[in-house]
């Protein structure tokens, strides 16, 4: 049997590694017009979903299918960094579970959230709290730029994308399309995690294609009662990217 305490022990101060940089939206203006309790009832759901992440890599069948897969995560104020054990495939395909994991649980529990990914050689010292490394500023510096409810991919996934051989996990969960930034809308890769939302009572597979882009559509609309102005544009970006690829004859 796999010592389960194992993957936490081997960790390589530096390696090469993926990242993702989150962001809760509108924090700051919640923190202003919202009681201390509820900024941290909803923190609290954040924290709850870091923890089922952090402890499912001990689970028999993430053993079984990941082997040595392992996540960090980090989490401060209204932001949220994630990274990888190192970047062989087992730990890409673990490390982008687990993003959608957490962004799926929380844009069900109403937290508008995006983010941005990156690769490189990351330096990560867990007992020191040190954490170094150019693909922590590309996520952030790409993150920054993201103008919808999405996480999308640095160039440097590009380049590693690239260099993995097609697989049904990549073309169903990275896609290259247009995608809405603070100056316009340009192609990159994105993680689609938006057919994780719907409804866990409904079986995916038993709703027509209509019907599960209505369910996504819902989902993002429900947010429009959470905040007014300026904020207001990523649900409206996020809706409108949707329905552009269901235009387009894209899966979303």
């Amino acid at each position: 049997m796999m010592d389960k305490n194992n993957k936490r022990t081997n960790w390589k101060t530096t390696d090469r590694r993926f990242v993702a940089f989150f962001d809760l939206l509108g924090f700051k203006d919640k923190v202003m017009r919202s009681s201390h309790e509820d900024i941290y009832a909803e923190l609290h759901k954040i924290s709850i979903i870091r923890k089922n992440l952090e402890t499912s890599v001990n689970e028999e069948i993430i053993q079984e299918n990941f082997k040595d897969a392992d996540i960090y995560i980090v989490s401060f104020s209204d932001s949220i960094v994630l990274f990888s054990k190192n970047d062989s495939v087992d730990n890409f395909k673990f490390f982008t579970l687990s993003l959608i994991a957490i962004f799926s649980n929380a844009i069900k529990n109403k937290i508008a959230i995006k983010g941005a990914v990156a690769h490189g050689m990351v330096s990560l010292n867990k007992t020191e709290q040190i954490y170094f490394g150019q693909p922590i500023i590309d996520a952030y510096l790409l993150e920054e730029d993201v103008n919808f409810l999405g996480i999308l991919c640095h160039n440097s996934i590009d380049k590693y994308l690239k260099n993995m051989k097609s697989s049904e996990f990549i073309d169903e969960t990275y896609k290259f399309y247009e995608t809405p930034l603070k100056y316009g809308s340009i192609k990159h890769y994105f993680i689609d995690y938006y057919h994780y939302i719907i409804d866990s009572k409904k079986k995916e597979e038993s709703l027509e294609s209509e019907e599960k882009y209505n369910n996504i559509i819902n989902v993002f609309k429900d947010f429009y009662i959470t905040v007014s102005g300026n904020p207001r544009r990523y649900i409206d970006n996020t809706i409108k990217f949707i329905n552009k690829a269901k235009e387009q004859g894209k899966r979303i």
